[in-house]
């Protein structure tokens, strides 16, 4: 199959919705403004830019894959963006013992030492196995790839419509969950472990015990990641776990799929409380969170698959007259 000549391109481009012909040039150089004004310009942020052109003028099936990849883009664009002003959209109260109150009411675990959390006791319970398993489970080449590969694969698979609900589902949980993190800041438990209930801005992010997967491997994969995080107080909901859920769900039509979505989510869910990242309740507000943004999106734009997309095709002798 013969590609496409510049000529073509040019003339398709031409042809294309102004959204991608004047909107995305000019919300590219009004971002890169902003960036500069903000001293965070850096190659990540050209090179984003540079993707963000390529979907909108390489050609019209580009333009129909960038309603999906915008999606993801955006996200990544609004968290990079989120250090250079979360200290001042941030609630002053920081919410340090209620996280942990909450899950060493309901879900404390009676030992030698008294009653702990799940975390709490977990950190005294490790195995190179679990280090292993949920550091690569934690990994955002894991948690992130699963999202985007599943969007790709949906799409290239002809259901474009699905591909594009589920890619804005994903975006909009994120979103709901980045403004929880500022209307309600709270503490992870590995900052309690360190710093106990007192509240100290000047904290860095930490990877918690996701280092132990960097002495196995000898990477700096999570101190690279997790340590430079756009905020400390950013732990309910946990969005770790709405990555996987969403994916199990628009992907569960999918049998081979499925079966390592189920696997997957089951491990996420238990890597986020295993490494000290999370709470049981930062888990449960992230499964409501993506729930409710699944169940608006329905109702403002309906079922993703119509009656008939979903009814079986009449059989040629029983077509009424």
């Amino acid at each position: 199959m013969k590609g496409m000549g510049l000529r073509e391109r040019v003339e398709q481009a031409r042809r294309a919705h102004p959204f991608f012909r004047l909107g995305v040039p000019i919300f590219c150089a009004v971002y890169l403004v902003a960036v500069k004004a903000v001293g965070g310009l850096g190659p990540e942020h050209i090179a984003l830019v540079v993707i963000v052109l390529g979907f909108a003028f390489w050609s019209d099936r580009s333009r129909k894959l960038a309603r999906i990849a915008y999606a993801f883009l955006l996200w990544a664009l609004v968290y990079d963006s989120m250090r250079w002003y979360a200290d001042y959209i941030r609630s002053p109260v920081i919410h340090l013992r209620e996280p942990y109150s909450f899950d060493l009411r309901f879900f404390g675990i009676h030992t030698p030492r008294g009653d702990l959390t799940p975390n709490e006791y977990l950190q005294i319970h490790t195995s190179k196995v679990l280090d292993l398993l949920c550091g690569l489970a934690y990994t955002p080449f894991f948690f992130i790839g699963e999202s985007v590969v599943l969007a790709l694969y949906l799409f290239f698979k002809g259901q474009t419509r699905l591909a594009e609900r589920f890619a804005w589902v994903f975006v909009w949980s994120n979103f709901i969950g980045f403004s929880l993190y500022y209307i309600y800041p709270a503490a992870p438990p590995w900052y309690v472990a360190a710093h106990g209930f007192v509240a100290d801005l000047s904290v860095h992010a930490s990877p918690a015990g996701a280092l132990r997967f960097d002495k196995l491997v000898g990477l700096p994969i999570m101190q690279g990641f997790y340590g430079k995080s756009a905020d400390v107080f950013g732990a309910i909901p946990s969005l770790h776990v709405v990555y996987p859920m969403l994916a199990l769900i628009y992907g569960f039509r999918l049998p081979r799929f499925r079966i390592v979505a189920v696997a997957y989510f089951v491990l996420v869910c238990f890597s986020a409380v295993y490494l000290d990242h999370h709470y049981l309740i930062d888990l449960f507000v992230g499964w409501v969170d993506a729930l409710l943004v699944m169940a608006v999106f329905r109702m403002l734009f309906g079922p993703v698959e119509t009656a008939a997309e979903t009814s079986p095709q009449p059989e040629p002798d029983r077509v009424p007259a």
